[in-house]
């Protein structure tokens, strides 16, 4: 299984959706809705810099190892560029 996938698991284990991803592509969208906060109701969503930094944080502060974090770190950038550069066109 792809080392992103069980890290993002190992991540968020408390989460039941967590056992049905198969692909770094479904990660990759768990994470954008995330960052976009669609996992609250509207009215208590927090910004995506706010949940950015939340996510480093968790990561931060997790049991992965180093090299888990780096690469969880690495995606969560990527992704929160990604939807940076997807609002402003």
């Amino acid at each position: 299984m792809n080392e992103m996938i069980n890290a993002f698991r190992l991540l968020y284990k408390e989460r039941k959706f967590t056992t049905i991803l198969q692909t770094e592509e479904q990660v990759r969208e768990v994470i954008k809705s995330e960052l976009l906060d669609e996992f609250t109701h509207p009215r208590a969503r927090q910004s995506p810099e706010k949940k950015f930094t939340l996510a480093l944080d968790r990561i931060s502060l997790s049991t992965l190892t180093d090299e888990e974090k780096k690469m969880m770190i690495k995606v969560y950038n990527e992704e929160y560029i990604n939807l940076s550069t997807e609002y402003r066109k």
